[in-house]
């Protein structure tokens, strides 16, 4: 029997998913994970008004999106997502939650560096809602 760390999170397969950091390695290395899973990545946008434009065009289940993208703050596209019913995810190096605007302080946040395997975990159970 594996020991629970060896088993894999639940299938990803079909998601389609927004990755907004401005990290091009950081995004390259989430897009592949979420990848092997059977996500479908729509797009790696590294800034605000780029992930506008994917909201309004692209079909999205959810979009993870880092807070700082060069020193420009996310909650446009938290809220255009809000707006449009989608679930989304921050992603963070930030371990001061007062960055988070009140509105977004339920939003689930994963701390950088990601943990794989809490990362999948986290995809699965917000946007397969």
């Amino acid at each position: 029997m594996e020991s629970p760390e060896m088993v894999e999170p639940a299938d990803l397969t079909g998601l389609r998913v927004l990755v907004v950091e401005d990290t091009f390695l950081v995004a390259e290395v989430i897009a592949d994970l979420l990848d092997s899973y059977g996500c479908a990545i729509v797009g790696l946008v590294p800034r605000v008004a780029g992930a506008l434009s994917m909201i309004r065009e692209a079909e999205l289940d959810g979009a993870l999106l880092d807070v700082n993208l060069a020193g420009e703050l996310c909650f446009p596209v938290a809220a255009a997502l809000r707006e449009r019913g989608l679930p989304f995810v921050f992603l963070t190096g930030y371990d001061d939650s007062s960055i988070i605007p009140e509105e977004f302080q339920a939003v689930p946040r994963l701390s950088k560096p990601i943990d794989r395997r809490t990362l999948a975990e986290t995809v699965a159970g917000e946007f397969r809602r």
